[in-house]
C-alpha cells in the first residue's frame, strides 16, 4: 500500500465526496437541455460538443440549435 498517500479517514471521505459532487454536477447541467426538450447530441461531461467531427451533419439534423453559422454554411 505504498502507492497511496497516508491520509486520515476524514480526508478520504472529503476527497471522494468532492469528486462525486464534481461528476454529478457535470451530468446535471447537460440534463437541463433534455428536460426542456431541446434536441441535440449527448455532450461529454465538462467538454460539451467540442470534439464532434460531423458539424455539417449535426447542423442539418438539429438546425439553428447547433449553430446558425454552420447551419447556413452546411445547408447547401
Amino acid at each position: 500500500m505504498g502507492f497511496l498517500p497516508v491520509f486520515s479517514l476524514e480526508t478520504w471521505i472529503l476527497l471522494i465526496t468532492l469528486i462525486y459532487i464534481f461528476i454529478m454536477y457535470g451530468q446535471w447541467t447537460f440534463e437541463v437541455f433534455e428536460k426542456l426538450g431541446i434536441p441535440g447530441p449527448k455532450p461529454v461531461i465538462y467538454m460539451g460538443t467540442v470534439y464532434y467531427t460531423g458539424d455539417c451533419e449535426n447542423a442539418q439534423k438539429y438546425g439553428r440549435i447547433w449553430g446558425q453559422e454552420l447551419y447556413l454554411l452546411c445547408r447547401f
